[in-house]
């Protein structure tokens, strides 16, 4: 059995660099979790019917709350928060409606017609519309705590076989680029 010291430098220069590009790595993979959640929000919506025309589904989204408008982008740009060893992404919706929808809300008179398919809405008109059971509460659809526990249930063999793969490809003299999606 031969032995070259040049194959062991080079093994250290991998290994080096792995360490160095960690941080990298993290919020590639922590993007990835939030992508996924963001997809299975998406999934619920789709599979439970939630909404008729779609919008409450298309604005989830992963990166930074605050951002009023990503457009179509599931995650939005937005760089991972990173806290010593700990790193975060939200997966938000920003639409006014959305907290009714995921926690529900006590039932209330909307006043104003209907014009064709659509409701109008305006205040102070003699009529309306009753939104939920009367006197009652409107459940809440939960929809992204349920994706967020799809996405932990899961979470550790995707992030181990991301890992692995990254690592592989690492340290085998493999791609540098971006391996964790």
């Amino acid at each position: 059995m031969s032995f070259e010291f040049h194959e062991l430098t080079e093994f250290r220069g991998r290994l080096e660099e792995l360490k160095d590009d960690i941080p990298e790595i993290m919020s590639q993979l922590v993007i990835g979790e939030g992508v996924y959640a963001v997809k299975q929000a998406r999934s619920i919506c789709t599979e439970d019917g939630v909404v008729n025309n779609g919008t409450y589904r298309m604005n989830f989204h992963a990166g930074n709350k605050a951002l009023m408008d990503p457009g179509r982008k599931i995650h939005d740009g937005s760089p991972v928060e990173r806290d010593g060893t700990n790193y975060k992404i939200d997966v938000y919706n920003n639409l006014d409606y959305a907290k009714h929808l995921e926690f529900g809300f006590r039932s209330h008179f909307v006043p104003g017609y209907w014009s064709g398919h659509t409701f109008v809405y305006q205040p102070g008109f003699p009529g309306g519309m009753y939104v939920g059971p009367y006197n009652g509460f409107d459940r809440g659809l939960f929809t992204l705590r349920r994706a967020v526990r799809r996405t932990k249930q899961t979470q550790d063999a995707r992030l181990g076989r991301k890992m692995a793969r990254i690592i592989n490809a690492r340290l085998n003299g493999g791609s540098q680029g971006n391996d964790a999606e």
